[in-house]
């Protein structure tokens, strides 16, 4: 699978490749961060709707383009980000809910035309931070079993839209999800990009994946360390980075980003299907015009 993108949408994953860590096979090696940490971002989204003093919404065709053959235009809309309150969802208060919506024939403001229109939103110029812990509780949708649908948690560079575009800006994928009973974690930056080796696939041993898990990424000078409810899933470092003769890009600010996207190369590249829509199975086009295809996420955190 191959990524090439002007501007950063969805993130993309190379398809069951894994860098080798030494520090990952032994936790004890793996570069900690042993100072006290305090909570200085937190959404429970207990709101009647999404705090803009947060988050900000993206628009195809207004502030965003689309990207590696994704098969919907992100609308700002509360058909497709709203506030669920509803206590059967399992979330501790509200939950922010992404929920895709079948709009044969919809024309973004830059004149495409998409089949499906969805959410995406990310915290730049309202909040972004360098170093830290972020992570986020997430429900993946359709007992996570519907293929080609592709959730994620994630995070870019600020410097995205100041003189370094995709993926000088670097790039952390903390959670990505295309309906397989598993997830992947990865980074992005300009010799590791598109099909990365610094990627990990998850496969929640002794979990159900369609349960709501904490999906979460310590960030440090020396590294960074993913975990899946406080258990250490896959670590880099950055002496593996110089030992590859790759260009560390995270010493700047990044913001975080959840989004919700529907098909193209990444899905396709895991599940081969091609039609009705590219990396999008008529079974999971069918939950869509359902309205039961949702992602949900109950808080989102960063600690320092």
């Amino acid at each position: 699978m191959t990524r090439n993108r002007a501007l950063a949408g969805g993130a993309v994953l190379a398809l069951f490749v894994s860098l080798p860590s030494a520090a990952a096979a032994n936790p004890s090696e793996a570069p900690q961060d042993v100072k006290p940490r305090a909570e200085v971002f937190f959404d429970d989204f207990s709101g009647s709707e999404l705090d803009r003093s947060k988050w900000q919404v993206e628009v195809t065709g207004e502030n965003f383009g689309t990207v590696n053959n994704e098969q919907q235009a992100y609308v700002d809309s509360p058909e497709t980000i709203y506030i669920d309150h509803d206590g059967g969802t399992g979330a501790q208060n509200g939950a922010l809910a992404l929920h895709p919506r079948f709009k044969q024939g919809f024309q973004a403001p830059d004149g495409g035309t998409y089949d499906f229109v969805s959410g995406r939103v990310k915290t730049e110029d309202k909040y972004e931070f360098t170093y830290g812990s972020y992570s986020a509780r997430i429900k993946l949708p359709e007992n996570a079993t519907a293929s080609g649908l592709w959730p994620a948690f994630w995070s870019l560079g600020t410097s995205i839209n100041e003189g370094k575009p995709w993926p000088a800006c670097g790039e952390v994928d903390v959670m990505e999800h295309v309906g397989e009973p598993w997830t992947s974690s990865a980074m992005h930056g300009p010799e590791y990009n598109g099909n990365t080796p610094i990627t990990h696939q998850q496969n929640f041993e002794g979990k159900d994946p369609a349960d709501w898990h904490t999906y979460r990424v310590d960030w440090t000078p020396e590294g960074f360390t993913f975990f899946l409810d406080d258990t250490q899933t896959y670590q880099v470092t950055r002496a593996e980075f110089d030992a590859n003769g790759w260009t560390w890009v995270f010493d700047d600010p990044q913001f975080m980003i959840l989004n919700f996207a529907l098909g193209g190369q990444y899905p396709q590249g895991v599940n081969g299907v091609t039609e009705p829509y590219p990396g999008l199975p008529q079974e999971s086009v069918d939950k869509v015009k359902n309205g039961t295809a949702r992602y949900l996420v109950d808080w989102v955190k960063v600690e320092q």
